[in-house]
């Protein structure tokens, strides 16, 4: 039988869930230092970075459950390095940054996140391969090299190894963050915001009106609230993922564009961009399409079964990069939103550099790069 659903809640302990349904009596503290609204695993780790900067009493409200969003449908790959061939540096330095944090949190939290390190192996099924001139850090593989580290390939391919990267379930590292949080109230929606001169003075909410100090608000897209003016432009971008039945096929870890080997020798494989694709639902022919490419690669899948297919929406801006910024105008509000494909690898880094801005009003390197009005300059 097929799960129409994400793995990663299957593979968590009965208090790991418990703790993505975490309500510490709804807004018990109505005049919080820190509000942050949204209960991804951004919103997450920015409370927690600010709750460990010592900024003051730090309160996470979610609409739903912790990690009900893009989070719980997300592969959960750290990866890096890979990103040095299409994204600008600043970005790529930023993940960078965050799987080293992605690191300090596997060791420094009791029974870690969960991170995997794994190598990442990129495969060129074309003719001009990949360029000979590498970045640092990466290794040009010829087809012969390619074939030993796996064995049954279709055709002779090229490749390119990187080394030390990672993965983790997203609901798994959440959930042991989300732990250490000293107030969480899930089921808590805000509705709204009350702003005197450049100060958010008030967030009304489903469960009553909250009064703090500094707001943070990530919830994936720009929040939508009344009182709330944010013209920055952004989308959504379906995509789908699977995981098979476990199979005999080994991979070295991370292999692009084919799959990820995960527990019990499943693959997990997709991460499909369904562009202009607004329904729910899992498209069957999608699914198909995934399972044609391992077969087609690798002879030896063909014919392994699904075991969980799922479908997500990733929040996106135009230019492809995040927003990491206050609110325009405001002196009291920061937001970070449109992670796209990252937001899993940039969550403790964005969270790191926000609340070092919050508690000491130190603004990233690069600011205008993470700027929430670079798009009306244009």
């Amino acid at each position: 039988m097929t799960v129409q659903g994400a793995i990663w809640r299957d593979q968590l302990t009965a208090g790991e869930r418990a703790t993505l349904g975490r309500d510490d009596g709804k807004v018990a503290d109505q005049r919080p230092d820190v509000l942050v609204v949204g209960g991804g695993i951004m919103g997450v780790n920015i409370a927690a970075a600010c709750h460990q900067a010592g900024i003051g009493n730090v309160l996470l409200i979610e609409t739903g459950r912790l990690g009900a969003g893009a989070t719980g449908g997300a592969t959960g790959l750290l990866i890096p390095e890979p990103h040095q061939w299409s994204d600008p540096e600043p970005f790529v330095d930023l993940e960078r940054a965050s799987l080293a944090r992605w690191r300090d949190l596997e060791q420094s939290l009791p029974g870690g996140v969960g991170m995997v390190q794994l190598d990442w192996l990129g495969l060129a099924p074309h003719d001009s391969g990949f360029a000979a001139h590498q970045p640092a850090g990466v290794e040009w593989l010829n087809p012969g090299q390619v074939s030993e580290l796996i064995p049954g390939l279709a055709r002779p391919m090229e490749g390119t190894l990187i080394r030390r990267q990672g993965r983790l379930n997203p609901l798994r590292a959440l959930s042991r963050i989300a732990a250490g949080l000293p107030a969480v109230a899930t089921g808590v929606a805000a509705t709204g915001v009350t702003i005197s001169g450049d100060r958010v003075i008030e967030v009304s909410t489903s469960a009553g009106s909250i009064s703090p100090g500094t707001v943070v608000f990530a919830t994936g897209q720009p929040p939508l609230l009344d009182g709330l003016q944010i013209g920055i432009p952004a989308d959504r971008v379906k995509g789908h993922l699977l995981v098979t039945e476990p199979t005999d096929v080994r991979l070295p870890g991370i292999v692009a564009p084919l799959a990820t080997q995960i527990e019990d020798g499943r693959l997990l494989a997709g991460g499909t961009l369904d562009v202009g694709d607004e329904s729910p639902a899992i498209q069957q022919d999608v699914i198909d399409s995934i399972m044609a490419s391992l077969g087609a690669v690798l002879p030896e899948l063909r014919g392994i079964g699904v075991a969980y297919q799922w479908c997500c929406f990733r929040p996106h801006h135009p230019d492809r990069r995040p927003v990491i910024d206050r609110v325009p105008g405001l002196s009291n509000a920061w937001l970070t939103s449109g992670h796209f494909r990252t937001g899993i690898l940039n969550a403790p880094g964005t969270a790191a550099v926000l609340a070092r801005w919050i508690a000491a009003g130190e603004p990233p390197a690069e600011l205008h790069t993470w700027s929430a009005t670079r798009f009306a300059e244009r």
